[in-house]
């Protein structure tokens, strides 16, 4: 049956992509897809394409090693040059062209890039200003709103800086740090913006650095510890205790709040998703635990939920 496919090799003209069987580096059959990039029979693949990576394929192909490349490559026959994965297996050389799904991926990353510079622009403006201010002021109470401003506007440019970095997550464009972290001063970041918060229902926190120090991507770690903080300070009774320890192995945040029925865990960390017993505590978005869910997945970390319902919460992060 294979052979009679090989030996009809029409049958590959059914496929998007460009089929060529090899006979060295001549082409003794090819596709309809593979023709019109310029892989006619008896043609040298060299007089078909090139790319600074020529000379690595030329080699692999005469050995008859298997590989696959993505690079770009200029076609002769089409004057152009296109973004390729390239893959060859025993005398086949199979070739899916890429170039706009890389173009719109060029495009998004350029969106996004655009957009958080715009934003970031009018931040950095009120920055000045408010810096202004304060060396020009002495009042207490206004120094005290000053400073308050100026929080908002740090939590606003972490704000922007997480999406940027979020939609490079999902775009495959951000590679992830390993910073070394002092995970203690981390921590304190992170309540220090929920202050106003933990004051409002007299929370308080227990916590326990089993460590010192964690290798991770430091932007990553806040974004992760600050939505599971968040939803344990939304979702915990007032005048309850919000219990964090870090190990080598892990970081888990426990509450004493409205817990999670057994039905919704598989679901809060969908994007979007809220219980109705969580819509009737506390406003939010619905995207905390997505965020957390997604990082994790991108950085293979382990994400862990427990909970019994109006009794608590405890989500671990395996990093």
């Amino acid at each position: 049956m294979q052979e009679s496919i090989t030996n009809d090799f029409s049958f590959f003209d059914n496929f998007d992509d460009a089929i060529i069987k090899l006979d060295f580096l001549k082409v003794k059959n090819s596709n309809k897809t593979a023709k019109s990039l310029g892989f006619f029979e008896g043609n040298e693949i060299l007089d078909v394409f090139t790319s600074n990576k020529i000379d690595e394929i030329t080699r692999w192909i005469i050995s008859n090693e298997s590989f696959k490349i993505e690079d770009k490559f200029y076609f002769f026959q089409l004057t152009d040059e296109r973004f390729v994965r390239i893959r060859y297996f025993q005398s086949y050389l199979f070739i899916k062209d890429l170039t706009e799904k890389v173009k719109v991926k060029e495009a998004k990353v350029n969106f996004t890039t655009s957009i958080s510079h715009e934003l970031f622009t009018p931040l950095s403006a009120l920055k000045g200003n408010l810096y202004f201010l304060r060396e020009n002021i002495s009042d207490k109470f206004t120094l005290e709103v000053l400073n308050q401003m100026e929080k908002s506007v740090r939590r606003m440019e972490r704000i922007i800086r997480q999406l940027k970095i979020i939609s490079m997550l999902e775009l495959g464009m951000y590679e992830p740090k390993n910073d070394i972290i002092d995970v203690e001063k981390l921590i304190n970041e992170v309540l220090d913006e929920f202050s106003e918060k933990i004051e409002s229902k007299k929370l308080k926190f227990s916590v326990e650095f089993k460590i010192d120090e964690v290798k991770f991507d430091s932007f990553m770690l806040y974004t992760i510890i600050k939505n599971i903080v968040s939803n344990a300070i939304k979702y915990s009774y007032e005048e309850s205790t919000i219990y964090i320890i870090v190990d080598k192995e892990s970081i888990t945040v426990k509450d004493n709040g409205i817990g999670i029925k057994k039905e919704d865990i598989k679901k809060v960390t969908e994007r979007f998703y809220r219980s109705k017993n969580a819509i009737k505590m506390a406003p939010g978005s619905g995207l905390g635990l997505s965020i957390v869910k997604h990082i994790c997945n991108i950085l293979g970390c382990k994400l862990d939920i427990k909970s019994d319902y109006l009794i608590g919460t405890e989500v671990k992060i395996y990093y």
